[in-house]
Parts: C-alpha cells; structure tokens; sequence
C-alpha cells in the first residue's frame, strides 16, 4: 500500500522531470551547431560539447527534478492536515520514509539515464554520431555525484513545511556547496565531473572520481539518517 501511495504522490512530478531532463538535452544537442560557436569549440569538438551539456544543463535540470521527488512527506501532509493517515498504518515512520526515500532514489536513477538515450538519439539526427556507451557512463557518473544532492532533498522535506521552500533551500545548499569546492579547490568541478580521467576524444575511459562518489554517498547516508532520527522525534 505504501509503495503505491508513495508512486501515486510523485508520478506527476516525475513526469515533469522526466519532460525536463529530456528537454534540455534534446534541445541543446539539436542546437549544437548554434551552442558550440558561443562557447569556443570548433565543430570537431562535439564529444566535448556533449560533455559541457552534461555537467551543466543537463545536470542542473536533473538536479532539480531529483529535488522536486523528494519533496513532501510526512511533514507537508501534516500542514495538508492528511498526516494521520499515514500515521495510522501499521508502519513505523522509519519505514515509510524508507520506502518513499526508494521510489525518489529510483525515480531519479531512471531520469539520470534519461540523457544517455536521448543524446545519442539526437545526435544521429543532425548527422553526429555518439557513443551511447559513453553517454551511460557520463549518466552514472551524474547519479553518482548527485547522491548528496538527493538526501539534501530528503532531509530538507522531513525539516521544512513548505516543499517548495524544501526545493529552494536544497538547491540553494547545493549551490553553495559547489562554489565553496571550487573556492578550495580550483580543479574540484573538473575533477567531480571526470575531466580528469576523460581521453582525446572525450570518452570516460581512464578510470573515476571514486573519492568523490564516495565522499557523496556517505554524505548522504549521514542527511537521510539525521532526517530519519528528526522524523521519528517529531510530535505530529
């Protein structure tokens, strides 16, 4: 029952994420040889390109769309005045969030593969080719980094009534959080985004950024444990 509460809650918004990431790299792609003269790439550059959308665009799209799943939850349903419901079934309030927090992570997995089938697809349409091998990698290598990005969503919904605040706040975080990196670390951006095991042509292949992946997964563990700690002491 829970899982098919939590998929009835967040279809729409993954039907709107899903139109979003999609969107924006077929759009981009489509444009190439409009884009890629603004940013100072020659027309042999395309792998190149499609990496920028990536990390870029198409990453800000998913980074939203990832914000807008997580949003929700047991503490806007108490503002809605619907908490109880949820409260009554047998589940404990861990366990719900558990399997809401699954559907999101889910949910997300699916719209970061998203640009892997749309780029290539595209590309062959305006007469490029590119390897769809590549774009799965640069799709993993998104989810993979964004996972701090996903339980900021989750802990900001189990803190904050509002979940369009929640969205704004989890974006806002993650925002400064990369310009922070970056301030520290010049080079961290290209390195969390694989430039630096990136070859000639542009193609992941000499290896990845795994204590960024790891570093992000254990960032999120902590968010989603600390908000399933608050949500288990919240008095509804």
């Amino acid at each position: 029952m829970m899982w098919h509460k939590a998929w009835l809650e967040s279809r729409w918004r993954f039907v709107v994420g899903l139109m979003l990431v999609a969107g924006i790299a077929a759009v981009d792609i489509f444009q190439a040889e409009i884009i890629m003269p603004r940013l100072g790439l020659p027309a042999s550059q395309f792998n190149q390109f499609v990496w920028k959308e990536y990390f870029t665009r198409v990453s800000m799209g998913w980074t939203l769309s990832t914000l807008l799943l997580t949003a929700g939850g047991l503490v806007r349903e108490h503002v809605l005045g619907t908490s109880l419901y949820s409260l009554s079934l047998p589940i404990s309030r861990r366990r719900w969030l558990a399997i809401r927090t699954f559907m999101a992570f889910g949910q997300s997995f699916v719209l970061a593969l998203v640009p892997a089938v749309v780029i290539p697809t595209v590309a062959s349409l305006i007469g490029r080719s590119y390897s769809p091998w590549n774009a799965i990698k640069f799709s993993l290598l998104l989810f993979l980094t964004g996972l701090a990005t996903f339980a900021v969503g989750i802990l900001c919904s189990s803190l904050i009534q509002s979940e369009y605040a929640a969205v704004a706040l989890g974006f806002g975080f993650v925002f400064l959080c990369g310009m922070l990196a970056n301030t520290v670390d010049g080079e961290y951006g290209e390195y969390i985004t694989g430039r630096h095991y990136i070859n000639a042509a542009w193609h992941l292949t000499n290896g990845w950024p795994w204590w960024g992946i790891w570093g992000n997964i254990a960032t999120g563990a902590v968010f989603i444990a600390v908000a399933a700690h608050h949500l288990e002491r919240r008095d509804f």
